[in-house]
């Protein structure tokens, strides 16, 4: 029993300071901030900081390891999914983790995190792609519409998210939706093609 209790007593602790460090890096880049800083917007003491994690760049990579994950299982259900459920299933996720996404589209984050998310979203778009379109399509332009796809939906998000998602979550997944259908139009009109 006490096992149990440490376990959730530790993830609450990781938690908190995953959250807190997305919250500074919405307002100051990695460099400029301490240990101190992050133990006191987990509201935590720093010892038990240091029981957790090695240092700040420990944490920003565990963070990016848990969101990339997460983002993974997601992706890897769109070969089953139709446009507006992949969509749905996606925004869901952002406005769950809203905080984590902030961070993610902040000036003051690395981009490291943005990147390694696209290329997963991109190389995975493109499998579930090529699986739809056969073998014997151009790689060059299913590369290059995957591209496209996934970098258009990113900078939606991003606005959405920068925007404090004032458009209802409807709106956005009505409009990628019909932006993914047309694509999809696209690729099939473009069949034999190189």
């Amino acid at each position: 029993m006490a096992d149990r209790k440490t376990d959730r007593r530790s993830i609450k602790t990781k938690n908190a300071v995953f959250q807190a460090l997305a919250e500074l890096l919405c307002e100051k880049e990695i460099r400029h901030i301490t240990v101190q800083d992050i133990s006191d917007r987990a509201d935590i003491h720093r010892v038990t900081f240091y029981k957790h994690f090695l240092d700040i760049y420990d944490v920003y990579e565990q963070l990016n390891k848990m969101i990339l994950s997460d983002a993974g299982l997601l992706i890897t259900q769109r070969g089953g999914q139709t446009p507006a459920e992949f969509y749905e299933d996606l925004l869901q996720y952002v406005t769950g983790h809203s905080v984590y996404f902030k961070m993610i589209f902040s000036p003051y984050n690395t981009g490291e995190l943005y990147q390694n998310l696209l290329t997963m979203f991109t190389g995975i778009e493109c499998l579930v792609l090529s699986e739809q379109l056969g073998p014997d399509y151009s790689e060059k332009r299913l590369t290059c519409v995957t591209r496209y796809l996934v970098n258009g939906y990113f900078a939606v998000i991003a606005d959405w998210v920068a925007n404090g998602f004032r458009e209802p979550q409807a709106f956005i997944i009505e409009t990628l939706s019909g932006l993914d259908k047309s694509i999809q139009a696209y690729l099939k009109s473009q069949t034999g093609k190189n």
